[in-house]
């Protein structure tokens, strides 16, 4: 178990290297898409990860944590392989499909093995530490290839990719040192075990709760990363900055998830997820009604969601349900942010072809809004329902 923790930081390092990020949008320009074909392949991986994400999360329960992830960074390498090698939609749509599966793969799985790993060595309360610790090297990785991923850019588009490709594939390879914690597995057929998870989510208010908050805000995160190219194109951004910008809001999210949700460690979930909800809506509402270079600034509070959601998520739900169903429960909160995300990318891409930028972001601005007033009014209606029927039962 104590490999495990030295493996688990390693392994999140190798397979969360992509380096595309900067570049990925002009990539698919070059490549000769339209936003509405681009937002339409995110929709396609949106919807390949919703297929996928509970029977996988349900291999890693039932099976092994481990094969779970060794087969994620080998489908994940062919995936950018079908990329680099694409010149037609049909491609890059058949290469969305498996990046869908191999995140799903992981997806889960990783945190799960960290949590019990842990747990074996009664040291639980260490696990958002090492969390962030994992999220932070991942952040400052990725900031420092941002910067160069604008300059192999300049000397071939496909370059970031192929690095990438060495990363994933290392990520795998890491992966099989990795030791199958001792656990409770599932005595359920595969089916009944992923019927059960599903119930067992939506009678906990809390995990209900957690699950309409990842359908509006964890997709809404994945959409602002496909909005800022068109803002810094609206600017007049220059691409061989994209990757300077990139790697300052990889240094925001790393100091966030390593510094910041240390700080915050002993507020309620709740109350730091709906801060940091707060401020991806202004990041949405201010370049929406404003157009300047200085307002990328305002973008980069999505940096602190980026750093401090996914550990702060996955902290929660580890504490609300049982080993036999943890990986399946995170890969549902995981699901319903991917189906979120797919209904809404379609109408995104078209938006920006045919309305333009700010629009789009004064779009998304008002879903966030409407959505936090919901998630408050929501949780408060559970605690109400508690309290009548406490006074109910005495």
């Amino acid at each position: 178990m104590n490999r495990n923790l030295k493996v688990y930081p390693i392994f999140r390092f190798l397979l969360n290297m992509l380096i595309i990020g900067p570049i990925l949008i002009p990539f698919l320009r070059w490549k000769g898409l339209d936003y509405s074909q681009i937002m339409l392949l995110q929709t396609i991986s949106a919807l390949s990860a919703m297929v996928f994400e509970v029977p996988t999360g349900a291999v890693a329960d039932k099976l092994t944590r481990k094969l779970s992830l060794v087969i994620s960074g080998f489908i994940l390498s062919a995936a950018i392989l079908i990329y680099i090698l694409a010149d037609e939609f049909i491609f890059f749509t058949v290469s969305e499909v498996l990046f869908g599966l191999g995140l799903t793969f992981s997806s889960g799985a990783d945190s799960a093995i960290l949590y019990e790993s842990l747990r074996s060595l009664g040291r639980e309360k260490e696990y958002q530490k090492r969390e962030g610790s994992a999220a932070s090297n991942i952040f400052l990785g990725q900031a420092v290839f941002s910067i160069l991923s604008g300059y192999l850019y300049m000397i071939h588009p496909t370059i970031p990719f192929w690095i990438s490709v060495i990363f994933l594939a290392s990520g795998s390879f890491a992966a099989l040192f990795f030791k199958e914690p001792d656990r409770t597995k599932s005595p359920h057929r595969y089916l009944k075990h992923i019927w059960i998870s599903f119930s067992e989510a939506v009678k906990k208010p809390r995990i209900l709760w957690l699950l309409f908050f990842a359908a509006l805000f964890g997709s809404l995160i994945r959409l602002g990363y496909w909005l800022y190219q068109p803002y810094f194109d609206l600017v007049s951004l220059e691409i061989v900055y994209y990757g300077y910008i990139f790697a300052g809001m990889n240094i925001i999210a790393a100091l966030s998830s390593k510094y910041l949700l240390k700080r915050v460690s002993h507020l309620r979930p709740r109350r730091v997820l709906l801060s940091l909800a707060c401020l991806m809506s202004v990041s949405f509402l201010l370049p929406g009604f404003l157009k300047a270079w200085w307002l990328i600034g305002i973008i980069c509070l999505q940096q602190l969601f980026r750093g401090m959601y996914p550990a702060t998520m996955r902290f929660y739900v580890n504490n609300q349900v049982k080993d036999d169903f943890r990986a399946t429960t995170i890969s549902l909160v995981s699901l319903v942010s991917s189906l979120s995300f797919a209904l809404i990318s379609p109408l995104i891409g078209n938006g920006l072809d045919v309305v333009g930028t700010q629009q789009v972001y004064r779009w998304v601005g008002y879903i966030s809004v409407a959505g936090l007033l919901f998630l408050f009014f929501l949780r408060r209606r559970q605690k109400q329902r508690k309290r009548e029927y406490i006074c109910e039962s005495s």
